[in-house]
């Protein structure tokens, strides 16, 4: 049986908010608690907590590392050793304790062992692996679809058997590195422009296979925003 639990941090992360936004509907269904809704909810909570503030302090890393050998080595009087800016985190969600995953897969075990379980949910809740529907890796190719829905733009694409996507964006400058989506559909976070502007955006995606990338670009899409 494909292990359905992913690998990557973010991916994981992704994972348990999915579970956890879609598993109120199965709750009688499986004769679910409410603590192990509330159980979940806070574990993902402070798992997607605890990434953030790790993404933080990574990319501030550079910067300390910089300042800590310009202190050492640097021209007095010309280099410049201004003090990095300090990590600002997000509050601390309520805490808990060690083995999030493994509290997941209890859970997940018992939902599956279950008379009213099938792989229709399980692909629902992202507790199944659907390999076996892989397009093959050298031909694959995700097919997106852009619209406005919220405010936002939306990101449409199937995944394929895959574990997500890469996203590419172009706002008039060429693509540049976006992001990344594990769950359709994709909203972009991005504020449309204000007032009487307008621009167009242009997106293409690539799928993600165990954190690679896999096949070809799709097509590009494009999308006018603002007025």
């Amino acid at each position: 049986m494909d292990y359905y639990v992913v690998r990557n941090d973010e991916q994981f992360s992704f994972q348990l908010d999915n579970f956890c936004n879609k598993i109120p509907a199965y709750q009688e269904m499986f004769n679910l608690s409410i603590d192990d809704i509330n159980q979940v909810n806070k574990d993902s909570a402070y798992f997607k907590w605890a990434i953030t503030a790790a993404n933080r302090f990574a990319d501030t890393k550079k910067s300390w590392t910089g300042f800590k050998n310009d202190l050492r080595f640097g021209t007095p009087l010309v280099t410049n050793v201004a003090v990095p800016a300090t990590v600002d985190l997000e509050p601390i969600p309520g805490a808990v304790t060690a083995g999030i995953q493994f509290r997941f897969t209890t859970l997940v075990n018992r939902i599956k062992a279950h008379s009213n379980y099938t792989r229709a949910i399980g692909l629902d809740l992202g507790i199944e692996s659907d390999s076996h529907n892989r397009i093959p890796i050298e031909t694959a190719q995700p097919v997106l679809r852009a619209g406005m829905n919220g405010g936002n733009v939306n990101l449409y694409w199937k995944k394929g058997g895959y574990d997500g996507i890469v996203i590419e964006k172009d706002t008039g400058k060429g693509f540049m590195a976006f992001d990344k989506d594990q769950f359709p559909k994709y909203v972009d976070p991005t504020p449309i422009p204000s007032g009487n502007e307008s621009a167009v955006w242009r997106y293409r995606a690539m799928y993600l296979f165990k954190d690679a990338r896999v096949g070809v670009w799709s097509d590009v899409v494009s999308i006018i925003v603002g007025n």
